[in-house]
């Protein structure tokens, strides 16, 4: 089994969290102009420090979603340049290749995931005997974890299957 590096995934939420930023900016313009058109319309009723502290918290929610939104976009984009190119994962009788990391069977310690944080997604980890290791992003990658547990089972003979507990829970 080959299966190359695909950059769909991680393109895709590129795109994404860039919409996302869009559609905060239109909330946040729409949010000062109803405080705006509020201000106006009632000025004589409104006044005082809790007008201010009212709409300061309705902005500053706004800004805080933009925010975090712009952040999560500026991640994601950082996370496109680490995209490997060529093949990402080769498994076959002789052994399994991660990341450009190559072993046989008897070399390899174990296989597992590990889990995604807000900077990164989850990722497939092998370990060797000797204590090396690679990592790759599950997302980029199109094949699902359990197709290559299953195919980790079947070209190693039952001696290893790649632990989805991370992922699972």
């Amino acid at each position: 089994m080959v299966v190359p590096y695909d950059p769909g995934p991680i393109t895709e939420k590129v795109d994404r969290r860039r919409r996302l930023i869009r559609s905060r900016l239109i909330s946040l313009g729409i949010t000062i102009a109803l405080l705006v058109l509020i201000y106006l319309w009632r000025r004589e009723d409104l006044g005082g420090a809790g007008l201010i502290i009212i709409f300061g918290i309705v902005l500053g929610v706004s800004l805080l979603w933009l925010v975090a939104s712009i952040v999560l976009y500026l991640l994601a984009k950082r996370e496109v340049r680490t995209l490997g190119n060529g093949i990402a994962i080769r498994i076959g009788p002789p052994g399994i290749q991660v990341a450009g990391l190559s072993a046989g069977w008897p070399q390899v310690t174990k296989i597992d995931t590990t889990k995604g944080g807000i900077d990164r997604g989850p990722r497939l980890r092998l370990t060797l005997t000797d204590g090396r290791q690679a990592e790759l992003p599950l997302d980029q990658v199109a094949v699902f974890p359990a197709t290559l547990d299953s195919t980790v089972r079947a070209f190693s003979a039952g001696r290893h299957g790649v632990d989805l507990s991370a992922i699972e829970s």
